[in-house]
């Protein structure tokens, strides 16, 4: 069990595979903004119910979490993301 309290502005975030998906860029009441890219190209919203642990200062989601969030490798170079 993770507290949402352990969550800092700047941690990666990694699916269930490792795979980096962005960076912690604010933290609300329920969720926290995901942004991916540099510059700043996509923000997400991710619920807290979404993420197994924070471990060594890196937030992990849940394996299946459902959202639909590309890794940083498989960002398009322009566009939406669909």
């Amino acid at each position: 069990m993770w507290d949402p309290g352990e969550l800092r502005e700047g941690m990666a975030v990694r699916d269930e595979h490792g795979r980096r998906l962005g960076t912690v860029v604010h933290i609300g009441d329920t969720h926290f903004e995901l942004e991916q890219g540099w510059p700043p190209s996509r923000d997400f919203m991710v619920s807290f119910h979404l993420v197994a642990r924070v471990d060594h200062g890196e937030v992990f989601l849940h394996p299946g979490h459902g959202a639909t969030v590309p890794t940083e490798d498989e960002m398009p170079d322009s566009g939406a993301y669909i």
